[in-house]
């Protein structure tokens, strides 16, 4: 009989829930079928990049500080739950190198490309960058997610660019389920982009 792996359908539901803004449950399935995925190295599993892109974009739409306690065992929260500042940096770093490794695999993916800008411009010092990738998406009509849309206008407001602000924020009232994502945003940290 032919051994069935239900983490197809477990990564399957964890991109739904990150779909759906439901960022805990979305990282707290990956971790819990891949407690490990901190420490594996980058792999062509097709099902395991797709592990490590729900867990890398709820990271970075966190903060790097997932909000998992209900969600996992203790044993495998870890330092994923961001109690400190440098924890909340190392995993927003994780983030950016799991997306930038999976960017390596599949080039020219505009999905994958705004995933990786979004969690670029939860660090200070990759903001300018996440601006220039963004924005070239955007200039395309690539970006892929309201929240993309969403850290650009904020990117953007930034900058001193209060056009380019109103059109990105324009854009993901136009894809958001809750337009709330749009019009509200997270204190970012003012330091220069680089």
């Amino acid at each position: 009989m032919p051994a069935i792996d239900h983490r197809v359908m477990g990564v399957a539901r964890a991109e739904e829930a990150l779909r759906d803004g439901r960022i805990a449950a979305a990282a707290g399935s990956v971790i819990r079928m891949f407690p490990e995925i901190r420490r594996i190295a980058h792999d062509k599993d097709p099902l395991l990049n797709r592990a490590f892109r729900v867990l890398a974009v709820a990271t970075a739409r966190a903060d790097g500080a997932l909000m998992i306690r209900a969600e996992v065992p203790r044993e495998l929260l870890e330092a994923w739950g961001g109690a400190s500042a440098e924890e909340r940096e190392a995993n927003v770093a994780w983030s950016i190198r799991a997306l930038r490794r999976l960017n390596e695999q599949r080039k020219d993916d505009p999905a994958l490309q705004t995933d990786l800008g979004e969690a670029l411009a939860r660090a200070p010092e990759h903001r300018g960058e996440a601006l220039r990738l963004l924005g070239g998406l955007a200039e395309k009509d690539l970006l892929a997610s309201p929240e993309a849309y969403a850290t650009l206008a904020r990117l953007r407001a930034l900058s001193g660019d209060a056009a380019g602000h109103d059109a990105a924020a324009s854009r993901c009232e136009a894809m958001a389920r809750d337009t709330a994502l749009c019009r509200t945003s997270r204190a970012i940290d003012p330091r220069p982009q680089s």
